[in-house]
């Protein structure tokens, strides 16, 4: 199946879900009465453009990121960077980067990560609905709302790879098969977990040298180079160094959204390292380095 065939049916699956969740939940709650003990008022409505209103602006979504802050924090993960941009570059959009406070259980706490933001979804659908149902004063604004809330966590789950990027779905599908570009990411987030406390001659070799071959126009692969990069500066390599740099410059060509999608893998970079055991910088700032250290005298 090509990937423009798998795109078409990701948009037809996600259309689907927000006619039967989004639409359907909204007209069930404004036409069929709940068990409520009182019965709708008039002036009840105002609730259910308020409900539209907060998805449009992006509720659900801004729940989602946090769904998946507050899953990698009980994993035992830490905060890189978080995001949620309304619309200032195309639709509602969110991120969340995280890293490892270890190397040990990568896959069960990125796994968790990744299943956090449609989990808080869900949950939060299911006890607006529950609200709607059950309780006596009817907040009927919930009843809508939690339509939404399923939208975006059932939606976050259907396995693509879209221009912004991959979606969970995808990650958790990939993670599953053990398909090469989630097996670099792996890669990358323990070593990130052995350098929040350990320093680069603690990285086993294998762990950044024997990984998987992956497309070089891929983010995963990005962040490989570039740890690969400090790993051997940092160990006086500044041959080999400069050599994985110059790979690193090659690699253009990228659209703004892989870009954006190569930043999110580097955002797991974002840790407060101390420089003189883990020099975590840019390509800028590794150049900058190398020819510092290859200056003759």
């Amino acid at each position: 199946m090509s990937g423009r065939t798998k795109r078409i049916l990701y948009h037809i699956a996600d259309a689907v879900l927000f006619v039967v969740f989004g639409i359907g939940m909204l007209l069930l709650s404004l036409f069929v009465p709940s068990r409520a003990e009182f019965p709708r008022g008039d002036a009840e409505l105002w609730q259910y453009p308020l409900a539209v209103a907060l998805s449009v602006v992006g509720l659900p979504v801004l729940l989602h990121e946090c769904g998946h802050l507050l899953f990698g924090a009980l994993a035992g993960m830490k905060l890189a960077r978080f995001g949620f941009h309304p619309y200032t570059r195309g639709p509602v959009a969110g991120e969340t980067a995280m890293y490892p406070k270890n190397g040990k259980h990568v896959r069960g706490k990125f796994v968790a990560l990744t299943l956090g933001g449609a989990a808080v979804n869900v949950a939060l659908g299911a006890a607006l609905f529950l609200l709607w149902l059950l309780l006596p004063a009817h907040p009927a604004g919930c009843g809508a709302l939690s339509g939404f809330m399923f939208y975006e966590g059932l939606r976050s789950l259907l396995p693509a790879e879209l221009p912004a990027g991959k979606t969970d779905g995808a990650v958790l599908l990939g993670l599953s098969k053990r398909r090469p570009e989630e097996e670099v990411a792996l890669r990358v987030l323990t070593a990130q977990g052995l350098l929040y406390k350990g320093k680069y001659s603690d990285l086993p070799e294998e762990l950044l040298f024997a990984a998987p071959v992956v497309r070089e126009d891929l983010p995963a692969y990005h962040a490989l180079l570039m740890l690969q990069a400090q790993y051997l500066l940092a160990a006086g390599k500044e041959g080999e160094a400069q050599q994985k740099l110059c790979r690193l410059s090659a690699c253009e060509g990228l659209t703004e959204a892989e870009e954006g999608e190569c930043g999110r893998y580097l955002g797991y970079f974002g840790g407060t390292f101390p420089a003189e055991r883990s020099p975590l910088f840019g390509v800028d700032e590794l150049e900058k380095e190398l020819a510092e250290k290859t200056k003759k005298p």
